[in-house]
């Protein structure tokens, strides 16, 4: 959406990255209505059938491959209950949705079309065997060499219902044995909800798209949320008729920890973004208490403030890098928004993009090697990777769709981002190898999403 922020008693409209620079400047913002009302939302996500000529959404190969799974699945005789068949396979079709979306496999011989492949494979890594036996599922997992060691095995109730919470727990512990990180599945995901006639809020879902839950609470614009590493602070941006103001909400359940939320910032001027250290103690953030927009650090106990940089133009979007050394961040300082990298230590700054009128949104792999990015081509936005020296370019997404404001989850292996594919902005999942597209959530039309933020942690207690 080009041109400048639209609010509740001007337009209706959705802020993009690209109205970003622009709508930063725009203050003097009317605010009305209600800040949310209940969502509906469908049964499902909706998913693109295979043969869907609408998707022109291409994803490049960013240096992880999954793991090809194939999956068996018998009952053993002589079971008891006469109706236990009947919850087999829905217990599969469960299974082997939230083995795809861990983002860890792909699935050979599966019951579903999740994460299926086209073709036989030329190899195949580990073989899933689920038996059934009355009201029991054994799931093995064995690697699939001569030798068939045993991996995982756990065994699942077959209640009346399956109940997925209980599967996406077994996924989870199956994805930590093999990898030694948490499992993603049930993580919470913020982003940015603008509804008709409503100002934007922040609200969380999981990566099912499920429990829907309103995080910000106030009658201003909120944009531009950011999760603490630990997942129990988030940091956004209030926009109103005094300005724009950098907020830190602590969201830990704990009432006496919640009287500290507090603003970073005073209203007014372009203060703007904000990304956590890696340990959670500072924060870098626009201010611009000079009526130029730098980057600063925020000591969050002494509250104590140091500037990063000083150039003329508007500098924001910082992102920490993993290593809490550098910092990436978008400046306009060459008449053009473009991302930059900072040395902590030296202070030493270096431009990362050089093609392109617009370049924006920068974000950190986590294992530091990669940052994701937007890039405005063919009046299009797209998102690129590029590696932490500006080199090895790579799209991750292209077509005639708009494309934005990427992020990783937090193991690297998936990508939340936010496209118009539908004709409103909506919350889009990847694999990092690129495969296994779907949407997140289940919002109706002309509500838009934007400015996503992962976090591993799960059951957000409502502010």
């Amino acid at each position: 959406m080009p041109g400048w922020l639209r609010a509740p008693g001007l337009c209706a409209g959705a802020l993009s990255t690209a109205a970003l620079w622009s709508s930063l400047l725009f203050t003097n913002v009317p605010v009305t209505g209600l800040p949310f009302s209940p969502v509906a939302q469908a049964q499902e996500p909706p998913t693109r059938p295979p043969d869907d000529p609408a998707q022109d959404i291409l994803i490049e190969g960013l240096g992880f491959s999954k793991l090809i799974l194939a999956v068996s699945a018998h009952e053993e005789p002589g079971g008891a209950d006469p109706a236990a068949g009947s919850r087999f396979r829905p217990a599969l079709q469960l299974i082997e949705k939230n083995l795809c979306w861990s983002g860890l496999f792909n699935l050979w011989r599966g019951v579903t079309r999740h994460c299926a492949l086209g073709s036989e494979p030329s190899r195949i890594d580990m073989v899933l065997q689920l038996t059934r036996r009355d009201r029991v599922l054994a799931a093995r997992l064995k690697d699939a060499g001569p030798e068939g060691v045993v991996l995982y095995e756990e065994n699942l109730e077959l209640a009346e219902s399956v109940a997925e919470q209980a599967v996406m727990e077994l996924v989870n512990r199956l994805s930590q044995r093999l990898t030694g990180k948490p499992g993603l599945l049930g993580s919470t995901i913020a982003f940015v909800l603008r509804q008709p006639s409503y100002a934007k809020v922040i609200v969380s879902v999981n990566t099912h798209g499920d429990q829907l839950l309103l995080l910000s609470r106030n009658r201003e614009i909120n944009l531009l949320p950011r999760w603490s590493p630990d997942g129990m602070a988030l940091l956004y941006t209030m926009l109103s008729n005094q300005g724009s103001a950098v907020y830190l909400e602590d969201l830990s359940g704990e009432p006496a920890r919640a009287a500290s939320s507090r603003f970073l910032t005073p209203h007014g001027g372009l203060n703007s973004g904000g990304a956590f250290s890696p340990d959670g103690k500072r924060v870098a953030l626009t201010m611009s208490p000079d009526n130029n927009a730098d980057l600063y650090e925020v000591e969050l106990e002494t509250r104590t403030t140091r500037q990063l940089t000083s150039r003329q133009g508007i500098e924001t979007q910082a992102d920490w890098s993993p290593d809490g050394k550098r910092i990436v961040f978008v400046s306009d300082r060459t008449g053009t928004p473009q991302v930059y990298l900072l040395e902590l230590e030296t202070g030493e700054e270096l431009r990362l993009t050089f093609e392109g009128t617009y370049n924006a949104d920068p974000r950190w792999s986590p294992d530091g090697k990669s940052i994701l990015f937007t890039r405005r081509e063919d009046n299009r936005d797209q998102v690129y990777i590029m590696d932490a020296y500006g080199e090895r370019l790579r799209p991750v997404t292209r077509g005639r769709f708009d494309a934005e404001q990427a992020t990783w989850s937090p193991d690297g292996h998936q990508i939340v981002f936010s496209s118009n594919r539908t004709g409103d902005f909506k919350l889009y999942v990847v694999s990092a190898d690129g495969s296994n597209l779907r949407r997140l959530t289940r919002t109706p039309a002309l509500f838009e999403e934007s400015s996503p933020t992962w976090t591993l942690r799960r059951n957000i207690p409502r502010p």
